[in-house]
């Protein structure tokens, strides 16, 4: 099976959608047992989706200085 990549505007969901999946799981496992283990937990859960976010972030402001033929990104349409 050949996997079509997907563009800039689906991948952005996807991670929003995940990031949003981490944080509602890290809030119900706080909710259910608040204790100091899941509030750590929590805590890391949001520790690395802001690292996610940030990579993300620089990855974007990366392509967008270099462009797609610079770093190697094929994007469709990027001919």
């Amino acid at each position: 099976m050949h996997c079509q990549p997907a563009d800039a505007g689906t991948m952005i969901r996807y991670v929003h959608w995940w990031i949003q999946q981490a944080r509602d799981s890290a809030a119900e496992a706080q909710a259910a047992d608040p204790s100091p283990e899941n509030m750590m937990a929590a805590a890391q859960v949001e520790a690395l989706v802001s690292m996610a976010e940030a990579l993300h972030r620089i990855a974007a402001a990366i392509e967008n200085h270099a462009g797609p033929q610079r770093t190697g990104i094929k994007r469709p349409n990027a001919d």
